[in-house]
């Protein structure tokens, strides 16, 4: 039971249900949780769960022996085929019903969706950075998503935070998949790590990260103007301490990590920024 829960990836959805329920209620700064409701985020947010679960699903599917040679064993490697397939239908309607629910650009958005994690899970994540830049989008757009739904929501947060979402799932798939460069190489794919070795990618993902970090220190001046003056210290304070250490931190360290256990480490420091990059949309 717990590795067929483990195939959802329970707390990537939490994350992505957090953090589309708490931009809409704090950035709109209008909202109630009557408008809430009204405004169809409930739709939203269950289509982007069954799109991202559709994703992983599939891609236990397809990496059965791919995981095999990296040590792990997932609910896809013992299921009947014909329990994926049930599944990846359920999530499909879902997703698509939600789209129908909410109009027309959100059922294409769906539908576009579900054909690019397709895409990814068959091709692309085998390509130098296509598939990091894949996920990276989809994150962003995830969270881009809920501005289209309610355009009362100021436009300069949303992109800062779906901006910041982005930047560092970019890194921290590129961390990944040197965590899972054994079996990469040995299915064929071709990788960051695979095509400019472990120092190289090493050096992009520090590259990355920098950016990141540069990206939200310009970013505070821009925001200061939505605080009042002792939220805006308390605000910069939780951004230091919680956002901008742990980013440095795992840029300094990432040049030097050769370790599985290094980057497994860097990979959950990525993660908990992503959740208190979520948690700091809270001060708004």
């Amino acid at each position: 039971m717990g590795k067929y829960l483990a195939t959802f990836r329970p707390l990537n959805l939490l994350f992505i249900a957090l953090a589309q329920v708490v931009s809409a209620y704090f950035l709109d700064f209008s909202a109630t949780a009557e408008s809430l409701m009204e405004s169809g985020i409930h739709w939203l947010i269950l289509g982007t769960a069954s799109s991202a679960a559709f994703g992983y699903w599939l891609n236990d599917h397809l990496d059965v022996k791919r995981d095999e040679i990296n040590g792990i064993i997932r609910f896809a490697a013992n299921s009947p085929s014909r329990l994926n397939y049930i599944h990846f239908l359920i999530f499909i309607s879902i997703s698509l019903y939600c789209g129908r629910m909410l109009g027309a650009w959100f059922f294409t958005l769906f539908v576009l969706t579900l054909f690019i994690l397709f895409l990814y899970n068959k091709w692309l994540k085998d390509f130098m950075l296509i598939g990091n830049v894949v996920v990276s989008v989809l994150c962003f757009v995830s969270l881009y998503a809920v501005y289209k739904l309610i355009p009362d929501i100021d436009f300069l947060l949303m992109f800062y935070f779906s901006s910041l979402a982005g930047l560092v799932t970019l890194a921290r798939e590129m961390v990944k998949d040197i965590e899972d460069i054994v079996g990469d190489r040995a299915s064929g794919a071709r990788t960051l790590p695979i095509e400019l070795g472990q120092k190289g990618a090493n050096i992009f993902i520090y590259i990355v990260l920098f950016f990141t970090l540069s990206f939200i220190i310009v970013s505070l001046f821009t925001q200061r103007d939505y605080l009042a003056t002792p939220l805006q210290y308390v605000y910069y304070a939780y951004v230091v301490v919680f956002i901008l250490i742990p980013l440095y931190w795992a840029a300094v360290n990432v040049r030097y990590a050769k370790e599985n256990s290094e980057f497994a480490l860097l990979s959950r420091l990525l993660k908990y920024v992503i959740f208190v990059g979520i948690l700091s949309i809270l001060f708004f």
